[in-house]
């Protein structure tokens, strides 16, 4: 009962309601007697207020009390840890004079928060906010609390209305920003990270794309080669039959008829009289000398021997010369500046056969009345370029090769397995332009510049 009257009585003294005398306390109202309290109800409220007011001093946050007009009341020692102000002077001081002492801005932050968080405990909130002052490296963290339930009654008592706790919460804002900046790091990170991926992704799609594509061609590089041993064994059938042909129309022809006079001759022999043996053996004679020449022939076409005995520039000219006497509609003009010794080994069958090949065509699709053959040596490169007058390309090297048949293709891949490039075009005013261009090694080159030198 005692520490009940006690506690009632210490709430009224720190409401303002009484106050103590020499005899006893009075309430301030009615400033009615009060009866005397024991001296050791005394000794409690004393013993219990130095130990609250210990207990707040010790804090290492500044603690206030604010009254209705926010006026700070009490404050503990912190105030002068933080070297804010004297215990006594920051009596009757509002919060912004005591955080921001001396301060003449019109529009304060400081000011303009404390006023926001004041208003916020008219709705029972406990308003708090964070404050740098500009001349420390501090951040501190202002809070409100209200002491009673009922502000509006506090405010028309005049009571204590609030409390201010001022947390110096730096260390917490370094800390804060430290994770943010790990967090913006981390997310560079991760972004680029991702991007990284994406990067591997795209590459790795397109290495297979690349893949994918090679294997497309390796397929169909696979099934050209098979078409092109076909083509092949076609080709040389087709020679075998051909040379066949030959060799039984003309060679098989003239055997024969020499056979025939040898026989006559031999049956003139055994019966004397029966005719001239001289006659018969004559014409002998000249049918061996056209199987001589038959066989010539077919040897020549299928290899001339000028290109063993003397080089690929000298074949070409004599494949020129004798493309003339067999087309004598058309005029064939060769224009063979490069020497034999210019042109490598490697390369003499595939020029000469290149040329041969084009020449045919003309003679077989252009039409043409004139031809021109060109065989030059230009640096590194061996050029070889035919053109006619002729009908020109249907439209396209597509349907060229169609109407060609195999020639073009064929004059493609046999330029390509040597290194050379193959172009036809259509020529000015009219006719077609073939190209093909060889280029030399480094070895070659020099070798083919030593040969040309005097001397």
């Amino acid at each position: 009962m005692i520490m009940q009257r006690v506690t009632e009585h210490g709430d009224e003294m720190a409401r303002g309601r009484v106050r103590p005398t020499r005899g006893g306390v009075t309430r301030s109202r009615t400033r009615a007697p009060v009866p005397a309290i024991d001296a050791d109800v005394h000794e409690i409220i004393a013993r219990a207020k130095r130990e609250w007011e210990g207990t707040v001093d010790a804090l290492s946050d500044v603690v206030c009390l604010l009254d209705a007009s926010a006026r700070i009341v009490r404050v503990n020692r912190a105030v002068e840890l933080w070297g804010l102000s004297k215990v006594g002077e920051a009596i009757g001081r509002t919060p912004h004079e005591l955080l921001h002492p001396g301060c003449t801005v019109g529009r304060c932050t400081l000011a303009s928060a404390m006023r926001r968080a004041w208003k916020g405990l008219d709705s029972d909130a406990s308003p708090e906010f964070d404050h740098r002052p500009a001349d420390r490296e501090t951040v501190w963290q202002v809070s409100l609390r209200p002491l009673g339930a009922d502000t509006t009654v506090a405010r028309s008592r005049g009571e204590t209305l609030a409390v201010m706790v001022v947390s110096n919460v730096s260390e917490l804002h370094r800390a804060r920003l430290a994770l943010e900046k790990l967090n913006s790091n981390l997310e560079s990170r991760v972004r680029a990270r991702t991007r990284e991926l994406a990067d591997a992704n795209r590459d790795l799609r397109n290495e297979v794309a690349r893949r994918e594509t090679a294997e497309d061609a390796q397929r169909l590089s696979l099934s050209e080669l098979g078409r092109m041993s076909e083509e092949l064994i076609t080709a040389q059938e087709r020679e075998r039959k051909r040379i066949a042909i030959e060799l039984h129309d003309s060679v098989g022809q003239s055997l024969t008829a020499v056979k025939y006079s040898l026989e006559r001759a031999k049956a003139m022999w055994h019966r004397p009289g029966s005719g001239d043996s001289q006659t018969v053996l004559a014409l002998a004679i000249d049918g061996v000398q056209q199987a001589a020449e038959s066989i010539r022939s077919i040897a020549m076409n299928l290899r001339p021997t000028i290109l063993d005995d003397m080089g690929a520039a000298s074949a070409v000219a004599w494949f020129c010369r004798q493309f003339a006497e067999i087309y004598p509609f058309m005029r064939v003009s060769a224009a063979i500046s490069a020497g034999d010794s210019e042109i490598p080994d490697r390369l003499g069958t595939t020029v000469f056969r290149c040329a041969q090949e084009l020449l045919n065509n003309v003679a077989k699709h252009a039409e043409a009345t004139q031809v021109s053959v060109e065989l030059r040596r230009e640096g590194p490169l061996v050029l070889l370029a035919v053109c006619d007058n002729g009908i020109g390309l249907p439209g396209s090297v597509n349907e060229t090769m169609r109407v060609g048949g195999h020639g073009i293709r064929n004059l493609r891949e046999r330029a390509e397995m040597t290194g050379g490039q193959f172009s036809i075009s259509p020529a000015r005013p009219r006719g077609t332009v073939a190209r093909i261009g060889w280029r030399l090694t480094k070895e070659e080159a020099t070798e083919a510049e030593a040969a040309c030198r005097p001397g």
